[in-house]
């Protein structure tokens, strides 16, 4: 019996970070044959579910796939609250090695995943059981779902700006003794796009705390943003925004809770026996002793407009004893928010502006934002008024470093093409694949 793998295997040991989360673990919950729980329906189902929950885990989106962003942009500073380790001081400092233990359980986790959808995708067509007619479409959606979501944080994290080389895009269940080169990242792009596009058109619009049409749309909007396709990213947004249903939340700290919230189109849910969110309040939670609170320069930036009343800082922060903290991940059980109806208003609002800087209707979607944030209106959406904003709202959601990079603007002091903010490939996947070529 042959049971799925991903594409190279990675050494994990626990102890070298604070905590083991149990998603950080390399065997799967369940172990799935391709011989036999791929057979049906229920085995389809049961694959995805195990893809869900490996993306909740705290070197995923449960945590340290946004954090590790802001070490790098030093957008974080050390809160003396808890020991800062290795791999975190090596974020910080700049200095990622191949065996950065942070790095290389992103790649292992992703392409865990990966394999794990890919064969759910394969195996779809091969499933001839009652509930298979009904249900095909949505589970091939939502497996182009989360291979997309993870294929463009891998390349915003790995791709090298210098080489143009992106990651592996496997389309294909793999074993261990494959050794694909890395695309390019103008490939990886093309096929996130195009596994967005197709998912758009498999998805329900409703599907329980699962990825929906809406989701895809949204992460579709985001990806073309990121890629400089304004035009099309207007129309992605515009769909989630003018047909999604989803509604600002007047209370901004209802966005980090336990309950669901109308603003949020896609989440990492947690409940109390499974809670995704755990990383993040070992992060930023003060309760939980939280390693990191927002750096000087980051803290002024946040504030800006805090004599004008921004709600955002009045209810995300607090100064505790001398320490300025986000209160964003304070609930323990927290569904953590991947896409947001208010970053479809900021990312609508550039896109007007790149694609016709005289688009009156680009500060419309400006001041939707400014006003849930308690701040006047704007008479006009400039370029840095809506990345001003776009800093505010998204603070610690995994936004800003990439945004810099999109932006081709200095990061950390150094240039945001410098390798030195670039991820590594793990050094397991160097010494096992020949094909592979380093960062550097």
């Amino acid at each position: 019996m042959k049971t799925i793998k991903y594409i190279s295997s990675v050494l994990v040991v626990c102890g070298v970070l604070s905590s083991c989360e149990k998603m950080l673990e390399m065997e799967p919950k369940m172990d799935l044959s391709d011989k036999t729980a791929l057979t049906s329906t229920a085995g389809l189902q049961s694959a995805l579910i195990g893809a869900y929950d490996r993306i909740q885990g705290g070197d995923l989106y449960g945590g340290r796939i946004w954090v590790a962003g802001d070490m790098l942009a030093d957008n974080v500073k050390i809160s003396g609250e808890q020991n800062t380790v290795y791999e975190e001081l090596q974020m910080i400092n700049k200095t990622m090695s191949a065996d950065n233990r942070i790095t290389t359980s992103f790649w292992s986790n992703a392409y865990f995943t990966i394999n794990l959808v890919n064969n759910v995708i394969k195996e779809i067509p091969n499933v001839s059981d009652k509930d298979i007619a009904a249900n095909k479409d949505r589970l091939e959606g939502e497996a182009l779902f989360i291979r997309a979501l993870l294929y463009f944080d891998m390349v915003r994290y790995l791709g090298n700006p210098v080489t143009g080389l992106g990651v592996p895009y496997l389309k294909e269940p793999t074993g261990i003794t494959v050794n694909p080169a890395r695309d390019n990242i103008e490939t990886c792009y093309q096929n996130i796009i195009a596994d967005l596009e197709k998912a758009v058109t498999l998805l329900p619009a409703t599907n329980s705390d699962r990825a929906t049409k809406w989701a895809a749309y949204a992460l579709l909007g985001r990806v073309r943003f990121y890629h400089g396709d304004y035009a099309e990213s207007i129309i992605a947004c515009t769909e989630v925004i003018d047909k999604g249903g989803f509604t600002l939340e007047p209370l901004i700290i209802n966005n980090y809770s336990a309950a669901k919230s109308g603003e949020v189109i896609f989440a990492i849910m947690s409940t109390t026996a499974d809670a995704s969110c755990g990383t993040l309040n070992g992060y930023y939670r003060y309760k939980s002793s939280g390693k990191f609170s927002p750096s000087n320069d980051y803290i002024q930036v946040l504030a800006s407009e805090k004599s004008s009343g921004d709600n955002r800082v009045m209810q995300l922060y607090e100064n505790i004893e001398g320490k300025f903290f986000t209160k964003k991940f304070d609930d323990r059980y927290m569904n953590v928010p991947i896409l947001r109806l208010s970053e479809m208003y900021l990312t609508r609002a550039e896109c007007k502006v790149m694609v016709n800087a005289a688009d009156l209707t680009a500060v419309d979607d400006l001041n939707v934002i400014r006003a849930r944030a308690g701040l006047t209106n704007a008479k006009k959406a400039t370029l840095s008024a809506i990345y001003l904003q776009r800093i505010k709202e998204l603070a610690f959601e995994g936004d800003h470093f990439h945004n810099m990079k999109r932006l081709q603007k200095d990061i950390a002091g150094l240039p945001w093409n410098d390798i030195k903010l670039v991820f590594k490939v793990p050094q397991r996947e160097m010494d096992v694949n020949p094909n592979m070529v380093q960062n550097e």
